[in-house]
């Protein structure tokens, strides 16, 4: 498993503001490049991480090297407010200033045994935010290149992510091979929650299901 760390992430929230969603899919292409020495290669993303996923798996050059897609809360849609907020915004052409919102309640997760565990910036820096919203809508129409085996996971209590999303790009892509799994007791950062196990169980199923099979001599 290979797990890059993308430009302004692990630094600062101030660094996270002045990178674009293109530079983080340049990085993704890259690393998606030192990949192909493998026989087999999943692509899993979380939150801003799906549109990257769904990025290399419908895009002609790089498609060909995605055999599958894992998207855990995916971000092609955000939360309602979220989206209204970013939507009058860009109606309006307006430049966004250098501004963040305060996480006062920390990360979007239910089970608040492990909430301290999980190392995140403490405000939303509203660009980088905004780059999320942009690149989600122009996803949309994208979405019917991808023709890989896709998995989508989505808490039902997310707060950042709209849950109907994951249906939306069910309907959306172009392969039949899509499976959807909600969970009723997590929120955004699922992967953690109540129901981490039967996340990961669904997870490992579905790499061993995508995986090649060797040949017999």
């Amino acid at each position: 498993m290979h797990a890059p760390l993308l430009p302004g992430h692990g630094t600062s929230p101030r660094d996270l503001q002045n990178h674009t969603f293109e530079q983080w899919l340049a990085r993704a292409r890259d690393e998606l490049g030192t990949m192909r020495k493998y026989d087999s290669v999943v692509v899993c993303g979380f939150s801003m991480g799906t549109l990257l996923a769904l990025s290399l798996a419908s895009d002609e050059a790089t498609r060909p090297h995605v055999d599958g897609l894992v998207l855990l809360g995916c971000a092609l849609r955000l939360s309602p407010p979220l989206r209204a907020a970013f939507g009058v915004a860009q109606i309006l052409g307006a430049r966004l200033p250098d501004a963040y919102v305060p996480k006062p309640q920390g990360p979007d997760i239910r089970d608040k045994t492990l909430a301290g565990s999980i190392e995140s910036y403490d405000r939303h820096p509203v660009r980088a935010a905004m780059e999320v919203y942009r690149a989600g809508r122009k996803l949309a129409t994208h979405l019917g290149d991808v023709t890989c085996a896709t998995l989508l996971l989505h808490g039902k209590l997310d707060r950042v992510c709209d849950v109907r999303a994951a249906d939306e790009v069910a309907r959306s892509l172009g392969t039949e091979d899509v499976r959807v799994r909600t969970y009723a007791r997590s929120a955004h950062m699922l992967a953690l929650d109540f129901d981490r196990e039967a996340v990961a169980s669904d997870v490992i199923a579905f790499l061993e299901r995508v995986q090649p099979r060797p040949v017999e001599p």
